[in-house]
């Protein structure tokens, strides 16, 4: 379904759901049961978003969780703030910098 009622008629759609199906393989005609997970998100729309750099203060610190080799060397974690509004994102991904 597209177009701009798609949304307002499948967003109660979302959740989990039960598929039955007769696998082409199966010769005896038993249904297979399993899930789906479904979401239904309406389309985002275009923004322009200015951010002056001053606003922001990003603070880069040592990722969490067991130790091992470099835990304590390797800045692997940053965490970005947005100072007007107090709202904060933060990443941290194994050892990597980037």
């Amino acid at each position: 379904m597209a177009g701009d009622q798609a949304f307002g008629r499948l967003k109660f759609e979302s959740g989990v759901h039960r598929v039955q199906r007769v696998p082409l393989t199966e010769t005896s005609g038993r249904i297979h049961t399993s899930a789906a997970s479904v979401a239904v998100l309406p389309e985002a729309e275009e923004v322009d978003l200015v951010i002056d750099p001053k606003d922001i203060r990003i603070d880069v610190y040592r990722s969490s969780g067991p130790g091992g080799q470099s835990v304590n060397t390797t800045d692997s974690a940053v965490r970005v703030t947005h100072l007007p509004t107090n709202m904060v994102v933060t990443c941290q991904d194994e050892k990597s910098q980037h």
